[in-house]
């Protein structure tokens, strides 16, 4: 609490006061093994491989005691000390930090905004401190130089940690859409990690599920192309991201309009199709399939392609019930979207192994017999009525 008062912007300091409080906070912040890890990053050798070789040159008590040194600074211990550091108004101070703060204060003050972010359970009492919007404000900033782009890179990524698990409906206006522009830069930054990136993108989808205004937001910055980009990262959690986020701008008109491209929606019959490598971004993009598909001109699309008859045929058959459930709806859509569709939905086998199901499973017994927890029974009743539904469309 002391070391609080004296970041107070009342208690004159020099900078290397200020710098020397934003160290210290930004150390209590974070575990002996994540500093570990971190001095590594972009090295040739890694932290396991580095103690390997210590290791060689180390007598037993000194090995047990650099043991001890870890228990004792636990993955609990540094959650149990960030909150603690919330609750004596830490990041308040790391926000009075800010103002005048040199490249090198600046920069700790946002790692140690950022670490605190990770402990979920504080993201809310951070926002009414006042890190979300000093971050938000600090990346208005045009044209940083070279020595303060990672502290904005930081920001920008605290920013993303504070709105993974946020409600966007206690953010006032200017935080809910003052956050996008430096999220949706952060997603298109070469220089981002996969982590920052992943991040980020889950805020986008938190964010694009409240209105229609904070989805014109995520459009007007460029959201359709950055987001269709980052569906093709080389990381899979990445991927899976940001094709929920682009799920969430349904059923924005710029949106829909992308999707009505034969092209695009190639992709995300191709995206669908691959339950059995990345089965998190085939569920987000086959429930993006089932949402637009309500719309008549891409039903019609839809029912042109030949890999969408055979996403559709495997999907049904792959025996998981969310991608299912999810397949079920887009065959209901198509069913319903004219005669031209019908055929298409025929022409993939669909009705004959619906029919097989619902005889199959219609009364409930054989359920029974797969040993469901309640979730998932609730689930294929939920497949077993809409399965009814679609044969009803062909047999009536």
């Amino acid at each position: 609490e002391k070391l609080v008062d004296l970041a107070d912007p009342k208690m004159k300091k020099s900078t290397s006061v200020s710098y020397a409080l934003s160290t210290i906070f930004a150390s209590l912040s974070v575990s002996i093994e994540t500093l570990r890890k971190e001095a590594f990053e972009g090295k040739d050798v890694t932290a396991e491989e580095y103690d390997q070789l210590q290791a060689m040159s180390k007598t037993e008590g000194e090995k047990k005691n650099q043991e001890s040194q870890q228990e004792r600074d636990s993955p609990e211990a540094t959650s149990e000390r960030i909150r603690n550091m919330v609750a004596s108004n830490v990041p308040r101070a790391l926000v009075n930090l800010m103002e005048g703060a040199t490249d090198t204060t600046l920069d700790q003050v946002v790692t140690c905004m950022t670490r605190i972010a990770g402990e979920n359970t504080v993201r809310g009492m951070m926002v009414q401190q006042g890190c979300l919007s000093a971050c938000i404000q600090m990346t208005k900033t045009e044209n940083p130089s070279k020595a303060e782009e990672n502290a904005f890179r930081q920001a920008q990524h605290c920013v993303g940690k504070l709105l993974v698990t946020t409600n966007p409906g206690l953010l006032t206006t200017s935080q809910r859409i003052g956050s996008i522009q430096p999220l949706m830069q952060l997603i298109k930054n070469s220089k981002s990690t996969d982590l920052q990136q992943f991040e980020a993108l889950l805020s986008i989808t938190n964010l694009a599920s409240y209105d229609d205004d904070t989805k014109n937001k995520i459009i007007a910055e460029r959201g359709i192309s950055i987001l269709s980009y980052a569906m093709f990262s080389s990381h899979e959690m990445v991927r899976r991201a940001a094709t929920e986020s682009m799920s969430n701008l349904i059923p924005h008109p710029d949106v829909m309009k992308h999707f009505r491209e034969p092209d695009q929606l190639k992709i995300w019959v191709a995206f669908a199709g691959e339950f059995q490598e990345n089965f998190e971004c085939a569920r987000a993009a086959a429930g993006c399939l089932a949402m637009i598909s309500q719309d008549p001109p891409i039903a019609l699309q839809l029912s042109k392609m030949k890999t969408a008859g055979e996403m559709i045929a495997n999907l049904l058959k792959c025996g998981n019930l969310e991608i299912m459930h999810r397949i079920l709806a887009l065959v209901l859509n198509l069913s319903n979207a004219g005669e031209d569709c019908k055929k298409f939905i025929i022409s993939t086998g669909s009705l004959v192994f619906l029919e097989s199901y619902v005889g199959s499973y219609h009364d409930g017994e054989k359920v029974k017999d797969l040993e469901f927890d309640q979730a998932e029974e609730r689930l294929m009743n939920v497949t077993i009525e809409i399965a009814k539904e679609i044969i009803r469309k062909y047999t009536q």
